[in-house]
Formats: structure tokens, C-alpha cells, sequence
């Protein structure tokens, strides 16, 4: 009968690991994420829950490649300012111009007539690894869990993103899942890993090598792009001196 016990025991075990090493984040795209951390809303359902945005990119991607933030007021060139609906501004037509929304109503201003712009982050950086000056690479985070875990005292549900989707698609296995009520990542839908995130995929650099900039035509590839810098959200470079 023990034997039976330790036998059942371990076969609960077994299972329960698997479950949780297939465990796959819901790909969304880096609008859904906006609105959802914005309005605390599942980006799904669209009903009202506690969420938070996880960038689980390296610190220097962090502080140096960009952070992901809303745009908390324009100062035009004739000194009006604006505040953007929940801070979300789009810049598009090959960085011409900015589009928002104030107060429900859409409107567009050439960026040539914005002469500043107050920004804010709308992540938590927590890297899932860090770099490593003596190994010259990237080495696991030892704090990764318990500052993901830790979130869970405050959210219902954790939305990560890293450069491009690949990391966000295999993080699940380093903490535990069961904390949050849905566990998303920025990428592309359609179940095709690495064409979301902060930049997107480099497409085999048919772009030159460049990721992620406004109005990149990635719709012309088999799985187009749905990351933050591809629908033209603000970003700040330098966030650290």
C-alpha cells in the first residue's frame, strides 16, 4: 500500500513538472498590452483586473535601448499643452507626425510643432538575465523569481515582454504560474514566437538590420510585427544617467 502511495506521489509530481514546463504565456500585441496596463483591464475580455507590465529585458536594454512609458503631456511650439488619453500616443507617417485622443476626440500634430514632451515608464524591469563582467555574458537573474512571485501580492495578471517575444515564450518555467489568474506576453498572436516584444523580429535584416520602427511594413511578411516599437508607442531612451 505504501509502495502504491509513493508510487501515485510521484507520478503527481511528474505531471504537475510537465504541466508547468509546457505552460505558454497568451500572445498579445503591444496595443493590447497599452490598454490593459493603462485601464487595468484584462486585454482579452476587456474586464476590469490588476495588471502589470513585466520588461524582462538585460539593464542596458532597459536604460539604453529604450523603456516603454506613456506620454504624459505635449508642450506645442505656441506653448499649448496636451494631455493625451490615458497617455497613449502613436508616432506614425515615417515619424511625421504624432496621433492621440483628448478627451475622446482624435487628433494628429506634425512632431515639427512639438517643442517638448514629458514622459513616464509603465514597466517593472525585472531581467530575466543579468550581464556578467567576468564571464563577458549573460547570466541567469538569482532574484527573477522572487521579484516576479512578489508581484502577485499586488496583480491579478502579469503581461512580459523582452526584444522580441523569443525569452517571454520560455520564462514561465522559473517561477510560479499558479500565482497569477493569466500570464501574457507581447507577441504575435498567431503562435509565431519573435515578432513582438519591444522591436519585433529582424526579418533576416530585410530591414537592414533595423527592428521596430514606426510604419515598418512587416504585414508584407509571412507573421507581421505587433511589437511596441512598431505601433509607434513612446519610448525613453537614457533613463539612467
Amino acid at each position: 500500500m505504501k509502495k502504491i502511495i509513493m508510487f501515485i506521489g510521484a507520478m503527481t509530481l511528474l505531471f504537475a513538472s510537465k504541466a508547468l514546463a509546457e505552460y505558454i504565456p497568451v500572445p498579445i500585441t503591444a496595443e493590447e498590452a497599452f490598454d490593459a496596463v493603462q485601464l487595468q483591464i484584462d486585454p482579452i475580455s476587456g474586464i476590469d483586473s490588476s495588471v502589470v507590465l513585466v520588461d524582462v529585458r538585460s539593464r542596458a536594454e532597459y536604460f539604453w535601448v529604450g523603456s516603454v512609458c506613456q506620454m504624459d503631456t505635449i508642450i506645442t511650439s505656441n506653448g499649448t499643452t496636451i494631455t493625451p488619453d490615458i497617455g497613449k500616443v502613436k508616432l506614425s507617417n515615417d515619424g511625421r507626425l504624432l496621433t492621440f485622443s483628448v478627451d475622446g476626440m482624435y487628433r494628429r500634430l506634425n512632431v515639427r510643432n512639438v517643442a517638448e514632451a514629458t514622459l513616464s515608464p509603465i514597466s517593472v524591469n525585472i531581467p530575466f538575465k543579468l550581464w556578467d563582467e567576468t564571464a563577458m555574458a549573460l547570466v541567469p537573474n538569482p532574484d527573477f523569481t522572487s521579484e516576479v512571485e512578489a508581484l502577485a501580492l499586488d496583480y491579478k495578471k502579469v503581461i512580459f515582454f523582452c526584444r522580441s517575444g523569443v525569452r517571454t515564450s520560455a520564462l514561465t518555467n522559473d517561477f510560479e504560474t499558479g500565482l497569477f489568474t493569466e500570464i501574457y506576453e507581447i507577441d504575435q498572436p498567431d503562435g509565431q514566437i519573435g515578432n513582438g516584444g519591444f522591436e519585433g523580429s529582424s526579418y533576416k535584416n530585410v530591414y537592414n538590420g533595423y527592428r521596430g520602427f514606426p510604419d515598418r511594413m512587416t504585414e508584407v511578411q509571412d507573421h507581421f510585427s505587433v511589437s511596441w516599437k512598431d505601433f509607434g508607442f513612446p519610448i525613453k531612451i537614457g533613463m539612467k544617467p
